[in-house]
Formats: structure tokens, sequence, C-alpha cells
């Protein structure tokens, strides 16, 4: 963007000056919700305006000031709808993420679980349970710290991994795991294996 008047933003500038102008030229313009001037400053516009020598001064003023107000109002709009619009997206990815049939976790890089959703809890010991602040290897049966230490450990060296457990009570689970993006967590999706059926 061009770096217009020296400073950034400048055409979205003019743009949010030129829709505030035809507002208050078409008496639209939205009803405050932020700032009112002070009464001094009103006194001090209305002296001027009072007087034929400062009155164009004065009227010019006000005009600009009226401007700011529109303009604030109308970014104030924006960042209301923003943020409507924000938590709507968010409320919607959560509610993906916590009624997906499969398990999600995410989990610390040392192993403790931060979160995880309907499915995993159910997955850990019934929905009732609440897995975060647990080490994951302790939901895992004994014996098996060193695999999960060594999942975690080249999650960093070789992307995404995926590795099989046995839970306590010995139903087999796939990891797979990846690191987040910003790499101060581990996501992962946790898959029982299918029983397999008893031959004769």
């Amino acid at each position: 963007m061009t770096n217009k008047h020296g400073y950034p933003n400048a055409e979205s500038h003019e743009r949010l000056r030129q829709s505030a102008t035809d507002l208050l030229e078409q008496g639209m313009a939205p009803r405050g919700s932020g700032g009112k001037l002070s009464v001094d400053a009103l006194r001090v516009l209305y002296e001027r305006a009072r007087k034929p020598e400062s009155a164009v001064d004065a009227l010019k003023l006000l005009h600009e000031l009226q401007t700011y107000q529109v303009e604030l109002d109308l970014l104030y709009e924006q960042l209301q709808a923003n943020e409507h619009e924000a938590r709507e997206g968010l409320d919607y990815y959560r509610s993906l993420y916590e009624q997906a049939p499969v398990s999600y976790l995410i989990v610390a890089n040392d192993g403790e679980i931060i979160d995880g959703n309907e499915a995993a809890r159910v997955l850990f010991g019934g929905s009732a349970t609440d897995i975060a602040g647990k080490a994951l290897d302790t939901l895992m049966a004994p014996g098996q710290e060193g695999a999960m230490k060594t999942l975690l450990t080249n999650l960093g060296q070789q992307g995404p991994v995926s590795a099989s457990f046995e839970l306590a009570d010995h139903r087999r689970v796939t990891l797979s795991a990846r690191s987040a993006a910003a790499g101060n967590c581990v996501l992962m999706v946790v898959t029982e294996a299918a029983t397999q059926p008893a031959t004769s």
C-alpha cells in the first residue's frame, strides 16, 4: 500500500473520511457511541462562533469535529461487527472440535494434556472424566513412558508422527501427532484399533 501523507493506511483513512462526510451531508450519521464534546469545548466553539472574525473558523472546526465523531462511530460499528464475526467463528470451530466423533487432544510439549474433546474424555474413561492436567502416559498401560517420550521428541525432528500404544484397560490406540504451528503444544488424534474377530 502506498504511504501517502507520510503515514501508512492513508487510503483506508481517506475512504473512512469520505464515508463520514457523505453520511453527514445526507443527515444519516450513526448515533454517537463514543465520547462527546465536553461542555468546555462546546463553550469555546460557541464563543468563537459569536465573533464575526472567528465564526468561519469555528464552523470549520465544528464540522471537522463532527466528521471525526462520525469516523469514530463508523470504526466502532466495524469493530463490533468484527468482534461478532470472530466470536461466531470461534463458537463454530469450538463446536466442531468438541462434538467431533474422533478423539482430539491438545498436549503440552512435556506430555501434559491441556485439553481434550468429548470423544477423548469418553475414550479415556467416560465423559465425566477430566483429562486436562494429566500426563498422557499415565493413561497408558505401564511401561510405555519411554515410547511416549520418543514420540514427543521426534515431533520436532520428523514432523507428524504416529505410534501405537496400549491403554490401561488393554485396548490399543494409535496416536497421530504434530506440533502446533506456534510450536508451543502438540495436536493429537487418538483412534482406537478395531478389535480382531475371534478365530475358531
